[in-house]
């Protein structure tokens, strides 16, 4: 995998894990409890934080300073 194609890759994973994270924010109702809905927010938001973190890691990897 060329790092063109490991970007495009993070970055694709990036926005499915923004959106992922705020289709569970916003749809609160569809979950049979606070609790469920509260698991299921801070799963999406660690995904979120880990792609952010992963994408951070490459683009800081190509930096030489």
């Amino acid at each position: 995998m060329t790092d063109t194609d490991q970007l495009q890759h993070l970055a694709e994973e990036l926005e499915r894990a923004r959106s992922d994270y705020l289709a569970v924010s916003r749809n609160a109702r569809l979950y049979s409890s606070a609790a469920d809905h509260a698991e299921a927010e801070d799963r999406a938001w660690q995904r979120l934080e880990e792609a952010l973190a992963a994408m951070a890691a490459v683009q800081g990897a190509g930096d030489p300073t």
